[in-house]
């Protein structure tokens, strides 16, 4: 046996390097693929100038390191290996805590001294923008009603708020605690009078008393089971607000089963080669209660992703004539013609809805609303010929004084093969888009703005009459 070892380590070699190259070649073996966010490097085409410059064989090889046979296998097993042997994830978005609960890492960070850092040099600057946004939501708020459209939030809970007992001891963060959203969005919107629902606090009361899970320990968002009674409870809130009947959900008796998404969507991205032990999930079946006297509105959410696990997991749709997701206010989900919020008329998208749903976790809620309140705000109070007259204004300023930024839109019309006027005429909707108050008078002050768009009662009465029919 030791004569004939080198052989038969060398065949071996030969033999195992043989089974990767063929899977490499053929994909013979079909696995699971890996979970994450990738970009996903395009196999290169053998031309005479990259095999002449060189850059066909450095193409070749970053597209191989992510292609080579059995790659899936081996991540999943180094992963495996440093999760247990050294306690350690291998994705740097992901934080192992106590008794192996799963934390984002932005979740453990702005609890030990908040995310404010990433977003504000202090206190002072983080506070002038949370303060206005509080003015900008009761403005939009105001004028919404107006229209009988109602518009509300909802703070979803976040586990590190919730289990704080899971998480991981503080090796890392070491500057002062900072603002914390959530705290100041909080106290704020109770002296102005924002419609919101706190499910941080309520999460926190019930914790000790419920019989089934707030949240996985696999998971970041809320678990599919809470997300359901959460979204009951803002159901009879809407109806409230509204004072409307609606169609409200009919829960079945819960049911221990294994794991859905996403309540396992943070053990998932770990890419783990064995699945992590943790206690069962409870699931319940949910449909709706038949109410002939009940009243299907149009729905509008705007927010984080805690909203996939409500839409994923409840019969919305029968609920509502017609509900959107507008994720982050950019991509959108339940509209056949439009796939990002720039596409749309926002005009007509504000008088569709009855009810507009903000819906932000304490971690998100320092991009609160994402640009959908001042956007709103600015249409709300002025017409497209009134913004196109400002914008206009504001271009012939650009161009006459010579703004730092012109030389930086020429640059972009030369490359874009497009006129100066056009970037320019872009540019400057942004600017109106998510600082309106910089450009209108009005909008900065206290108080509710006096101009109107004079077009949204039409749009508003048309879009009754087109649900009515």
């Amino acid at each position: 046996m030791r004569k004939h070892f080198h052989k038969i380590l060398f065949f071996s070699t030969i033999a195992i390097m043989v089974v990767f190259l063929l899977q490499t070649v053929t994909g013979v073996v079909k696995l699971e693929p890996l979970q994450g966010v990738t970009i996903e490097t395009e196999k290169p085409k053998l031309t005479l100038k990259n095999y002449t410059d060189g850059s066909f064989q450095n193409e070749s090889e970053n597209y191989l390191r992510e292609h080579f046979g059995f790659r899936e296998w081996l991540i999943r097993g180094y992963n495996q290996f440093l999760w247990g042997c050294f306690r350690e994830s291998n994705n740097a978005t992901v934080v192992r805590g106590k008794k192996d609960w799963l934390f984002e890492e932005t979740h453990v960070r702005d609890y030990y001294e908040s995310l404010m850092y990433n977003y504000a040099a202090d206190n002072d600057e983080m506070r002038r923008t949370f303060e206005t946004e509080v003015q900008r939501f009761k403005k939009v708020q105001e004028l919404l009603e107006e229209h009988n459209i109602h518009l509300f939030l909802v703070i979803a809970p976040c586990k590190d708020a919730i289990y704080p007992e899971y998480l991981p001891k503080n090796t890392t963060y070491i500057r002062p605690d900072g603002l914390h959203a959530y705290d100041y969005y909080k106290k704020r919107f109770d002296e102005t009078g924002v419609n919101y629902i706190d499910f941080v606090s309520y999460f926190r009361s019930i914790k000790d008393s419920v019989d089934y899970p707030l949240f996985p320990s696999g998971g970041t968002h809320w678990s599919n089971i809470a997300s359901v009674y959460a979204f009951d409870s803002i159901l009879r809130y809407m109806e409230v607000l509204g004072n409307q009947n609606l169609i409200n959900l009919d829960i079945g008796e819960r049911y221990p089963a294994e794991t859905r998404d996403p309540d396992n969507d943070l053990e998932k991205v770990l890419n783990l080669a064995f699945p992590i032990k943790s206690r069962p999930n409870i699931y319940a079946d949910v449909s709706i209660k038949e109410d002939s006297t009940a009243e299907r509105p149009n729905f509008l959410a705007v927010g984080d992703s805690y909203f996939f696990n409500i839409a994923g997991s409840t019969p919305i749709w029968e609920v509502f004539q017609k509900y959107l997701y507008w994720y982050y206010n950019s991509t959108i989900y339940g509209d056949d013609e439009h796939t990002t919020t720039l596409e749309v008329d926002i005009e007509q998208e504000l008088m569709r809805p009855d009810y507009i749903m903000l819906i932000y976790n304490p971690v998100t809620l320092y991009e609160f609303s994402s640009y959908y309140l001042p956007r709103a705000l600015l249409h709300l109070c002025y017409d497209q010929a009134a913004i196109d007259s400002a914008a206009h204004k504001m271009m012939r300023e650009i161009k006459f004084y010579g703004y730092p930024e012109y030389s930086e839109y020429l640059s972009i019309a030369k490359k874009s093969n497009r006129s100066i006027d056009d970037v320019l005429y872009d540019n400057v909707l942004f600017m109106f888009r998510t600082n309106p108050e910089d450009f209108f008078g009005e909008l900065s002050d206290d108080q509710l703005p006096v101009s109107r768009n004079k077009n949204l009662a039409r749009i508003r009465k048309n879009a009754i009459f087109a649900r009515s029919k």
